[in-house]
């Protein structure tokens, strides 16, 4: 684990040090809760509520949604198709440590950074808004949310990880990575509560694991599901990201050798 933490406090330097890529990047992000928040606010109107949330909780919805989108879509991806790419990868190959649990360690550094970032900008949001936000009343529903946002950046990881993966097979694998995010923001809930969806449409999602990645926890957060279902949906989400973690460890098995094969 040593190796592991010393790896973190590095990549946690380092993205401290790339200043003008962490202002861009954060800027890019509050802009879309901004127009987010914006686009809610003018379908609210004059409506006490809107698709069964009140102004206060689609406004906590808006604003969670910028902490979440830091947490959980913030990823490698796209490093780990570089360094398959360029032969980098062999090099993490050949050292005492799982490359995964060493990707996972730097993915943590990036994490903490943006989300602290996203805190501070949801809170200068809250106060130009000065609109009142939606707080859980039942203290047990942090914990259940937490438990939800962690399970969820999980289960990120290693999806991405698993598409990456791919890039030992072809040059082309960004192709599929693209596709995956963009995808991913729709269906996870993160432009937009998935309430808006037709029923059929959010049934076939709830069969995957993407509506656990900021749909589900966000409606914990909200207290719009009960305790008791807030732990099913949880067991559910344990269950999914044991069949990714399995199904990234497998590509990323077979993918090394082949690459080694390949390398002679």
């Amino acid at each position: 684990m040593k190796k592991y933490w010393v790896a973190y406090q590095i990549a946690l330097q380092e993205t401290l040090q790339r200043r003008s890529t962490l202002i861009m990047d954060r800027l890019g992000g509050f802009a879309i809760v901004v127009s987010l928040y914006s686009f809610w606010t003018a379908l609210i109107g004059d409506k006490t509520s809107f698709l069964g949330y009140t102004r206060a909780e689609m406004l906590t919805y808006v604003l969670a949604l910028n902490i979440l989108r830091s947490f959980v879509f913030t990823g490698r991806g796209w490093q780990l198709v570089g360094e398959i790419s360029s032969g980098k990868i062999s090099s993490y190959l050949i050292r005492p440590l799982h490359y995964y649990g060493y990707a996972l360690a730097l993915d943590m550094a990036q994490k903490t950074v943006h989300v602290a970032a996203s805190i501070f900008e949801v809170a200068i949001l809250a106060w130009l808004t000065g609109g009142a936000l939606f707080l859980p009343h039942d203290p047990a529903t942090w914990l259940l949310f937490g438990t939800a946002v962690v399970l969820s950046s999980l289960i990120f990881f290693f999806l991405e990880f698993m598409i990456s993966s791919l890039a030992f097979w072809t040059s082309e694998s960004g192709g599929p990575l693209f596709c995956f995010e963009l995808f991913l923001q729709f269906a996870a809930g993160a432009f937009f509560p998935l309430d808006v969806l037709p029923l059929a449409l959010r049934k076939a999602l709830e069969m995957t694991p993407f509506p656990y990645m900021v749909y589900f926890p966000v409606r914990v957060f909200l207290e719009k599901v009960s305790s008791a279902e807030a732990l099913r949906l949880i067991g559910l989400e344990a269950l999914w990201l044991a069949a990714v973690f399995t199904g990234a460890m497998t590509v990323f098995a077979r993918g090394v050798r082949s690459y080694s094969a390949e390398g002679g």
